[in-house]
């Protein structure tokens, strides 16, 4: 008779648990609300998040790409909400911007990113400028030693020369060559870069509703609270039915 009734241990758990319905219902909802309502309280902290990404192009100057910076420059423009600002290594800045109310996170951070935009703006003008400047001298100093290289090829070629002379004008010709090559693989590299020479630009802004991670607590105080309710009636049916047996006994 023993061995027959520890067959059915299982179904009377069921059953119990059956007879016990209401606490699957009315727990996990107690917990499903405990849960969420600490995950608000912990996790909210503003109503409204705003991103903005920025692709800075070829610009690499540390004023311009480092996060300090960058958050002391937007602390001068008077910011009161809260702002980080994140520099990856692909030439992206991004900006996060929270606070409480949405119409004064999309103004401050548009003039966060408007002003950063300007700066980057203005060091790619400057650069795109001095870049320029310098290529068109250096070609001009090209042109200028070729010339003055096919001068020194007709004098060599001349008998007009002493072997002192010859011997002087071919070490010039020597370094001018030496000279131009050089310049001629600078200016070929400044092209290059100025090809590729990118410019900087926003790439996104956005305000939302911050997340409030509510239905993921929900999600958890519901497989809590019944993970809870199958342990409480395990162990009440476990308590009752030591009581029955001793209480028999």
């Amino acid at each position: 008779m023993t061995e027959e009734k520890k067959r059915y241990v299982l179904y009377e758990y069921l059953l119990y648990f059956w007879k016990k319905k209401k606490f699957f219902v009315i727990v996990p909802l107690i917990t499903a609300a405990v849960v969420a309502s600490a995950v608000y309280f912990v996790k909210h902290d503003y109503n409204y998040t705003g991103q903005a990404v920025v692709f800075t192009g070829s610009i690499d100057a540390k004023y311009l790409t480092n996060p300090d910076n960058i958050l002391a420059s937007a602390d001068e423009l008077g910011i009161k909400n809260k702002l980080d600002v994140f520099v990856s290594e692909k030439g992206q800045v991004k900006f996060t911007m929270k606070g409480d109310s949405k119409s004064q996170v999309e103004a401050e951070l548009k003039k966060v990113v408007k002003n950063y935009n300007k700066d980057l703006q203005d060091n790619y003008k400057k650069r795109l400028k001095a870049s320029t400047v310098y290529l068109k001298s250096l070609e001009e100093s090209v042109e200028k030693t070729e010339k003055l290289l096919d001068d020194y090829y007709q004098k060599l070629d001349s008998t007009n020369l002493s072997p002192a002379e010859y011997h002087d004008l071919t070490d010039l010709t020597i370094e001018t060559e030496k000279q131009l090559a050089d310049d001629k693989k600078t200016a070929h590299r400044m092209r290059s870069d100025l090809v590729f020479f990118e410019k900087p630009k926003i790439l996104s802004e956005n305000v939302e509703k911050s997340k409030t991670y509510i239905p993921e607590g929900i999600a958890v105080g519901v497989i809590l609270g019944l993970v809870m309710t199958v342990a409480l009636l395990m162990l009440l049916k476990y308590l009752g039915d030591a009581r029955r047996h001793y209480d028999h006994d």
